[in-house]
C-alpha cells in the first residue's frame, strides 16, 4: 500500500536546515537559512505574472505557473536581471516536456522542438523590452536545415530573434561528411570548409540542445566568437551532460572545472520524485519536490503539494546538491531519520554527493553554485 506525501506548511516550525558534511571549503562561509513556515496559512496565494525585481529577489513561498507561458516569462525575467547585471553566462533549464519523464532520452524529438520554441518566446520578449537581439545557436547543420523547416514562421514572428549553428556551418559537402565520419569525428565536430557566418550583430547568444561532445566546441566558441557578449544555456540538462564527462570517448571532467563551472543558473526548476517506506501502514510513502532558483533570490528546495503547487521549505545562497535537497523535504515531512543513526547511514550510504557536487581545488568558479 501507498501513500502520497505532502509537507504541513501550515504547523512546521521555523529551524535551520541542516547541510550535509560534504560540504567542505564552504562550511563556514555561508550559513543556511531555512524556510518551513514561510507559507503557512495564506499558502493559497497564487503566482504573480509580473514582480518587480525586489520582491523576487526575496524567493517565492509558494510557486505554482499555470503554464509554460508562465514559464518562460519568469526565465524571461530572470535573464533580464542577469543581462542588467552583466552576467555574461546563464543556464536557464526546468522541464521542457509535461510529464514525470520531461527528459531528452523520454521523447527526443519532441524535447528539441519545445526547446526550440521556448528560445524563441524567450528572446524575443528581452528584445521587445530591451532591444537586444539573440542567435539561437544548434549543435550541427543537420539540426539547423531541420529547425529552419519545422519553424519557418515562428522565426519569421519572432522578431530580434536568428538561427545560426555553434560554428557558423550550415551545409557541409559530401566529401567532407564521409571524412568526418571514417575520421571518427561524426557529425558533431566537423572539418571547418568555408567561412564562418554569422555572429557579428546579434546582442546575445542562446544555444539549445547540446550533447556532451558539443561542449568542447561550445567553449572554443566562447573563447574565439563571444567577444565578451552574454551567452545563454537553454535547457542543456547540464547535470546530465557533466555525469558523462570522464566517460571513455566523453571529454575529461576538467571541462566542468574550468569551463562549465563558470555557468550561472539565472532560472532553474529540477524536480525529483522519491519514495520512503516506513515500518507502519502505509509502508511505502510516496514525495516530490524541486530545486529551485529564480534569479536574483537564492536557491530554494520545495516540497510539492497534492494541490500541485511547490512550497518552500529550505533555502540558501548555496546551490543545493541533490542529496542536501532530499534530505531539506524529508525534514519538512517529518521523515527523517536522525542525524548519526545506523538507518541514515544505510539510507544515505557513504557517498551522497556526486563528483562535480563536491568542492575540490580543481574548481576555477563558483558561478554554478551560487
Amino acid at each position: 500500500m501507498q501513500t502520497t506525501a505532502c509537507a504541513r506548511v501550515a504547523s512546521a516550525p521555523a529551524s535551520a536546515a541542516r547541510r550535509s558534511s560534504q560540504r567542505l571549503g564552504k562550511a563556514t562561509a555561508s550559513a543556511r537559512v531555512a524556510t518551513r513556515a514561510r507559507a503557512a496559512d495564506n499558502a493559497q496565494v497564487k503566482t504573480q505574472t509580473t514582480q518587480s525585481r525586489e520582491s523576487r529577489a526575496e524567493g517565492r513561498p509558494v510557486y505554482s505557473p499555470d503554464s509554460y507561458q508562465d514559464i518562460c516569462f519568469h526565465a524571461y525575467q530572470s535573464v533580464a536581471d542577469g543581462l542588467a547585471d552583466g552576467l555574461q553566462l546563464m543556464e536557464i533549464e526546468f522541464p521542457a516536456v509535461p510529464g514525470e519523464d520531461a527528459s531528452y532520452k523520454a521523447a527526443s524529438d519532441v524535447y528539441i522542438d519545445l526547446n526550440i520554441q521556448y528560445a524563441l518566446t524567450v528572446f524575443s520578449k528581452i528584445y521587445k523590452e530591451t532591444g537586444k537581439t539573440c542567435e539561437l545557436l544548434v549543435p550541427d547543420g543537420p539540426e539547423y536545415r531541420r529547425a529552419k523547416k519545422v519553424f519557418a514562421n515562428s522565426l519569421e514572428l519572432s522578431e530580434g530573434c536568428v538561427l545560426n549553428t555553434l560554428d557558423g556551418q550550415k551545409t557541409e559537402s559530401v566529401t567532407s561528411f564521409i571524412g568526418n565520419v571514417f575520421g571518427g569525428k561524426g557529425l558533431r565536430t566537423r572539418e571547418e570548409e568555408t567561412e564562418d557566418e554569422g555572429f557579428g550583430n546579434a546582442d546575445l547568444f542562446c544555444v539549445v540542445n547540446l550533447s556532451c561532445v558539443d561542449l568542447p566546441v561550445v567553449e572554443t566558441f566562447v573563447k574565439t566568437k563571444l567577444d565578451g557578449r552574454p551567452l545563454v544555456f537553454l535547457n542543456n540538462e547540464l547535470d546530465t551532460l557533466r555525469a558523462d564527462l570522464g566517460l571513455f570517448s566523453f571529454p575529461e571532467k576538467d571541462l566542468h572545472y574550468r569551463f562549465l563551472s563558470k555557468i550561472k543558473p539565472v532560472y532553474y526548476l529540477r524536480t525529483r520524485a522519491y519514495s520512503r517506506t516506513i515500518n507502519v501502514s502505509p509502508f511505502v510513502i510516496n514525495y516530490s519536490g524541486a530545486i529551485f532558483r529564480e534569479y536574483p533570490a537564492p536557491w530554494q528546495v520545495m516540497v510539492k503539494q497534492n494541490t500541485g503547487e511547490l512550497v518552500c521549505v529550505a533555502e540558501d545562497e548555496d546551490r543545493f546538491t541533490l542529496g542536501e535537497a532530499k534530505e531539506e523535504m524529508l525534514i519538512a515531512l517529518g521523515l527523517a531519520d536522525e542525524d548519526g543513526s545506523t538507518m541514515q547511514f544505510l539510507r544515505s550510504g557513504y557517498k551522497t554527493n556526486t563528483w562535480w557536487e563536491e568542492e575540490c581545488d580543481q574548481e576555477k568558479f563558483d558561478d554554478w553554485r551560487t
